[in-house]
């Protein structure tokens, strides 16, 4: 069962927050001054998503090595330590959520070129489907918490990744979004498998940002708001797939893309 640990603010600990604090205000600070001149709430849009290209995907690159350097100064503080070990992908089966604007254009950045990217988008299609179907299960039903039971049920259809490899390893893996990195257990992956989901035998744990970083999370993404895109992963690769056209004009322009 998923559990969450308050860390002692070692100086390795302080460090991390610091230069991930650092790095999204400089970040707010530079979308902020592009929606003035917009004269709008929000910075990016359709109408600049493109020349914004190679800045958003340098920050997202710089944002995941920073939250890669905090799980370095928090993953020790763990005192049953970790037992996840490249290959398992267990966790792969769940559906994700909580992915941010920015990692959406950075994941895709990196898959929309790839020969198998219609297949990609085929199974996104599939699962995306799955999983709400069993929201709307859920709310029919009357559950108490609608979005739990649709992906604790979508978890138990045994639906892996799209982008997992078939040795069980991300093919991804550079370009994951945090709420793939997040995500830890202390027990062995033979029990992270429905079956013990939600029992003692799963001591699995998130590794979650300080609750300040969050809102400068939120604030950060907000600026993407125009663009209407979903947090969840495999949605959210449709909704970028959309906007293909900003891609491919980027590409003709030189960007880095």
């Amino acid at each position: 069962m998923p559990t969450e640990l308050e860390y002692f603010p070692s100086p390795a600990y302080k460090r991390s927050v610091l230069r991930i604090r650092s790095l999204l205000a400089k970040e707010i600070a530079r979308l902020e001054s592009i929606a003035q001149k917009k004269e709008r709430a929000s910075a990016i849009g359709k109408d600049n998503l493109g020349e914004e290209l190679p800045r958003i995907r340098a920050f997202c690159r710089e944002y995941h090595k920073a939250f890669m350097r905090y799980l370095d100064a928090t993953l020790p503080q763990h005192k049953n330590g970790v037992q996840c070990k490249a290959g398992c992908g267990n966790c792969c089966h769940h559906f994700p959520m909580s992915v941010e604007p920015f990692e959406l254009v950075e994941f895709y950045a990196n898959i929309r070129k790839s020969p198998d990217l219609i297949l990609y988008l085929e199974e996104c299609v599939f699962r995306t489907r799955t999983y709400y179907a069993l929201l709307k299960s859920g709310e029919v039903r009357g559950e108490e918490d609608p979005e739990d039971f649709a992906l604790v049920r979508y978890f138990k259809k045994g639906l892996a990744c799209p982008f997992i490899l078939a040795g069980g390893d991300c093919g991804t893996y550079a370009c994951r979004p945090v709420t793939c990195r997040m995500y830890f257990s202390e027990t062995p992956g033979e029990f992270c498998v429905p079956e013990y989901l939600q029992t003692e035998k799963n001591r699995s744990f998130i590794v979650y940002l300080p609750d300040d970083v969050e809102w400068m999370i939120a604030d950060l993404s907000a600026h993407y708001q125009e663009l209407a895109l979903p947090e969840s992963l495999y949605e959210g690769i449709l909704s970028m797939n959309t906007l293909e056209p900003f891609f491919a004009n980027a590409d003709s322009q030189g960007g880095v893309v």
